[in-house]
């Protein structure tokens, strides 16, 4: 089947190429309308306070400023921000402008101006009166008995509920008989493990434009990856009707999952519009944009238990999140990580517990990945150390423990499973290693060590799974295509492009099944009047969800092309194929008619064109699969590591397209490089003391390796085309074999990230 595909499963270039590297595409801060206002922010100095009293007077005595919103002028009823969950489980936590702020950086009070620069002056003429409380800036402070509390009530569903710690969310999962399990295990092993707050660190930072119509419906502009995720929140927050809410797409200068909730800022922005009537503009300063969101920090207790054959038994795992003052996908994080374990390797006993706990730190929502490099990097320390307990090879005593097809895979936790129908891991692997140069072996050359390490991970396909048909889940994808009259298609998604190529995809995977060429297929991503339901970009749901929402409305589509195309030819449909743009008799080649005849003949005959609608539900989520190889060089007298040189295998199924399947490889690579070595928001006093490019350090052209990149030859029977996933897959273990690297250098386990120069030097001179 895939030998005779002519698009998918090749390099395909990017139609948008030119247009993105000489700045000709459009973001949302290029965007402005007449008569625009400008917004500001002024923020909290205090992690945790509340306020008193806003003097706003001076700010509006300066000529060109127009509105001042602060908690005083604002509603004051709670909404929820995060786009995953049924709305009814989401926790709801967040006010437009809350009195009591809850981090250093919260928001006190927002300007709108005719320019920016006056909004900006105007804010630095408000004053406020403060009154500080106690604050905690970290997970285990927060978990104090006697710790102040972030909040002291929330709501889900409709209710208020009350919290006496700050724990906002705990969850237990245990899969298999533990006696039974542990009857088995010869040898336990057990550790802590610990990993730093990320940055999502996408080049564009967020901006919003919110511009009011007369009949007071908002046409909004903004950098979301959710246009009807965004849409439902802000119009709770709005307390206006959804239909009134138009989200516009825009396309995206990456977002790493920064963009997937509803930003503290967006309500405040919006509710200026409204406040004003008038168009109103807002782009984040970096230092705003830190504020968020970030991956969470995580620690985490793990236990091991392996058998007399070198079988690994038992695993269980406790996990506590911390996510900052509000509850931005709390609840997914933890369910996840915990379905993220359990799925790593095929033990009998499985045990899994988590929290989520506030703290006065910027909120914390999702990242590449999702709580899935925390769990592996504890993981796969751990299992490294085992193998080397008992004289295993660390990549064969991983592929021996791997999960096979006919197993279960709970990647968002046990309440969505999928059965695995693909696992081609272990080709890629021996591929890999055997051009990486595997080995376990350290080389030594003056006060510079040099080891390999090599780490396994996995990730969904989106979050669908296998579900009743009444049991409730928000997932799912639509398309609308329509034919036009020169045969050429229409597409029309409310799938987000973020970067990689989302929409390329898509107009590959169209083509391919319809029998034309991609630049036959214009793929637009509308806004939400008009576009069908989909949950948005996230979830490395691009290609496997996207292209079986592509496939059933390309299905419905051909069905109206045969039919038509079959009374034009005088035979049965079943009699027709479809090859480059035209319909095709299979027995009589020379009978045919073209896509543009038959759009005319609709047209002409039926008066309209053909379109098709789709809208559907995965009923799976099957999981990619990777190993990696690192290997580093570490200066004993200085600390300094060095990533020489990475290899990459990967069983995502069917490639739909080489070159960008290889950008996301060596993308995620330098992901993992930074969270593995330099990367770490650091908290002084409660506050991020690091929030600039300045002062945060991402990884650069210097701190990149050598990289080579394979693909197992795999197909999933779920999947468009045979395709899974591989965004955030690509990421996942990276840091984790990078440690396990630098680990075999020194010979010292590390059990922290990130491995600063200062972290591995102090672990060289420790006795």
């Amino acid at each position: 089947m895939q030998q005779q595909l002519r698009y998918v499963g090749k390099d395909m270039p990017r139609r948008d190429a030119v247009q993105r590297v000489t700045g000709r595409t459009k973001y949302t801060a290029d965007i402005t309308f007449g008569k625009t206002l400008h917004a500001s922010l002024l923020h909290s100095p205090y992690p945790h306070a509340v306020v008193k009293r806003v003097d706003a007077s001076k700010a509006l005595k300066m000529p060109g400023v127009v509105h001042v919103l602060t908690p005083f002028n604002t509603p004051q009823h709670r909404f929820g921000r995060t786009f995953s969950p049924v709305p009814w489980k989401v926790i709801q936590d967040r006010k437009i402008i809350d009195p009591v702020q809850r981090f250093a950086g919260d928001i006190v009070a927002a300007v709108a101006a005719e320019t920016p620069e006056t909004a900006a002056d105007a804010v630095e003429l408000i004053e406020v009166d403060y009154e500080p409380l106690d604050y905690v800036d970290s997970a285990e402070k927060a978990l104090h008995p006697d710790a102040p509390l972030v909040h002291d009530e929330i709501e889900v569903g409709g209710s208020v509920r009350k919290l006496s710690s700050n724990v906002g969310f705990a969850d237990v999962v245990e899969i298999g008989s533990r006696e039974a399990a542990y009857s088995r295990v010869v040898k336990t092993y057990e550790d802590s493990f610990r990993t730093q707050i990320l940055y999502n660190a996408a080049i564009e930072p967020r901006a919003m434009i919110v511009s009011p119509r007369p009949d007071g419906t908002l046409d909004v502009y903004c950098t979301t990856q959710s246009i009807h995720g965004t849409r439902y929140w802000l119009s709770k927050a709005l307390q206006i009707p959804m239909n009134k809410v138009v989200v516009h797409g825009m396309t995206l200068g990456g977002g790493f999952g920064a963009k997937y909730n509803l930003a503290i800022h967006e309500p405040v922005i919006a509710y200026l519009a409204m406040a004003t009537g008038k168009t109103v503009k807002f782009v984040s300063t970096r230092q705003q944009d830190f504020y968020t969101t970030a991956r969470r920090a995580a620690y985490m207790d793990v236990r091991l238990g392996v058998s007399r054959e070198g079988r690994i038994e038992a695993m269980e795992m406790k996990a506590v999140l911390q996510s900052g003052a509000y509850a931005d996908h709390m609840i997914e994080a933890v369910t996840c990580t915990g379905g993220w374990f359990i799925s790593s390797y095929a033990a009998s006993y499985r045990y899994f517990e988590g929290k989520g706990v506030y703290t006065n730190l910027p909120v914390c929502g999702a990242m590449r990945g999702f709580g899935n490099p925390q769990q592996n990097f504890a993981l796969e320390s751990l299992v490294d150390e085992i193998a080397e307990d008992i004289g295993e090879d660390p990549l064969e005593f991983r592929l021996k423990n791997l999960p096979r097809e006919g197993d279960i895979y709970y990647g968002q936790g046990p309440t969505v499973t999928t059965v695995i129908r693909s696992m081609k891991l272990e080709n890629a692997a021996r591929k890999a290693a055997s051009a990486f140069g595997w080995t376990t072996e350290r080389k030594v050359v003056g006060n510079v060590v040099h080891a390999c390490g090599v780490a396994v991970g996995h990730h969904t396909s989106g979050t669908g799974g296998q579900m009743s048909e009444t049991q409730d889940r928000q997932e799912g994808a639509g398309t609308i295509l329509k034919l036009n009259e020169d045969g050429t298609i229409s597409l029309n998604t409310a799938m987000v492009e973020m970067g990689p190529g989302e929409h390329e995809t898509l107009a590959n995977i169209c083509a391919e099944y319809l029998g034309t060429k991609p630049e036959n297929v214009y793929v637009e991503i509308g806004n939400t009047q008009y576009t069908p339901f989909d949950m948005g970009t996230h979830a490395s749901r691009g290609t496997y969800v996207g292209g079986l929402s592509v496939i059933d409305a390309a299905e419905k589509l051909r069905q109206q092309i045969f039919e038509m195309a079959a009374e034009m030819m005088e035979c049965s449909p079943r009699d027709l194929r479809m090859v480059e743009g035209r319909i095709v008799h299979v027995e009589s080649p020379e009978k045919h008619v073209t896509l543009s005849d038959v759009a005319m003949r609709f047209k002409t005959r039926k008066g309209f064109l053909p379109i098709a609608v789709s809208g559907l539900r995965p009923n799976a989520a099957p999981p990619s699969w990777a190993v990696i190889f690192a290997e580093v060089s570490v200066d004993l007298e200085t600390g300094h590591v060095k990533v020489e040189k990475v290899a990459g295998g990967y069983d995502i199924g069917t490639v739909v397209n080489y070159a960008e399947a290889a950008g996301q490889a060596h993308g995620g690579i330098a992901t993992g490089i930074g969270y593995a070595l330099t990367e770490e928001v650091a908290v002084v006093d409660g506050k991020y003391a690091n929030p600039s490019f300045m002062d945060y350090l991402l990884p650069s052209a210097a701190e990149t390796a050598e990289t080579i990149v394979f693909f197992a030859d795999s197909h999933d029977p779920y999947g468009p085309f045979g395709a899974k996933s591989i965004g955030e897959l690509a990421t996942n273990p990276v840091a984790s074999a990078i440690a396990n690297a630098v680990s075999r250098a020194v010979g010292k386990r590390f059990k922290k990230l990130p491995l600063t120069p200062q972290t591995v030097y102090a672990a060289v001179k420790q006795p």
